[in-house]
């Protein structure tokens, strides 16, 4: 594996590892984790693999579904996600499913699971071609891949200011055209692909609260900006986005890619 590769894994590694107390406060994922379940279809007692299971989004309702006949492992690269979503997971009765794993190196047999799910993962594997090869071989024959990516991301307008005022690295391997996830997917081996556009309106109190929503879980850009950096992002994001503020809260619309595809 290239230097580049592991380089960038472990940027990501630590960027979620500083993120994991707070993630997705504003539920998002947590809701559009539900969505991608009930797209790909589970039923009680298969055995299902998230992939960057983060803090349990995708994992928790996929355990539910599963029953206790079945069986559902969440598997990330961040162990401090590891290690949060195996805590809530012990308080809800389930053990700790969640281990540490390489997305492009999935340390399970050939044909194990009915079902593998990724949400809002792929965009941050170096090698994404790998990383579906490995999900296939680990599908049983006749099982059904999901996996989620953003059309409009929540954090939409931090991007656009960041790019403005071209602070950090532009976001690579972003997915945001249904046609491309469709094909990518058919490139991989899939078969039957689905892609859904989800959309999803969230409420926040005020610009203040989306700021600090996006302190917690935005664009990863903002972990390598300076102190005055940051406050210039903030400072233009604010100015924009007030613009938007109604008296009962500023509302955003997120827009997800929920692909489905047969192995």
């Amino acid at each position: 594996m290239g230097d580049d590769a592991l380089t960038r894994k472990a940027e990501t590694a630590a960027s979620f590892n500083s993120r994991a107390a707070d993630f997705d406060r504003q539920g998002l994922s947590a809701h559009f984790g539900r969505r991608l379940v009930d797209v790909v279809g589970i039923e009680p007692g298969q055995r299902v693999l998230d992939v960057a299971t983060g803090r349990g989004a995708v994992l928790f309702p996929a355990i539910e579904r599963v029953g206790t006949m079945g069986e559902a492992v969440g598997v990330d690269l961040a162990e401090g996600m590891v290690r949060a979503a195996n805590e809530e997971a012990e308080r809800r009765g389930w053990g700790q499913p969640v281990r540490a794993m390489d997305a492009e190196r999935l340390d399970f047999p050939d044909a194990t699971f009915d079902r593998v799910l990724c949400g809002f993962g792929v965009m941050f594997f170096p090698h994404l071609d790998q990383a579906l090869s490995e999900f296939r071989r680990v599908l049983k024959p006749g099982g059904r891949l999901g996996l989620s990516t953003w059309r409009v991301g929540p954090f939409e307008e931090i991007q656009s200011v960041l790019d403005e005022l071209h602070l950090g690295s532009p976001r690579s391997g972003w997915i945001s055209d249904p046609d491309d996830l469709s094909r990518l997917l058919v490139r991989a081996g899939f078969a039957d692909v689905r892609v859904v556009t989800d959309p999803k309106t969230h409420k926040y109190a005020d610009v203040d609260e989306f700021w600090q929503s996006a302190r917690h879980a935005g664009p990863r850009r903002l972990d390598f900006l300076d102190a005055s950096q940051i406050e210039r992002t903030r400072t233009t994001l604010l100015d924009r986005l007030r613009a938007q503020e109604r008296p009962d809260g500023l509302d955003l619309v997120a827009i997800a890619l929920l692909g489905v595809a047969g192995r």
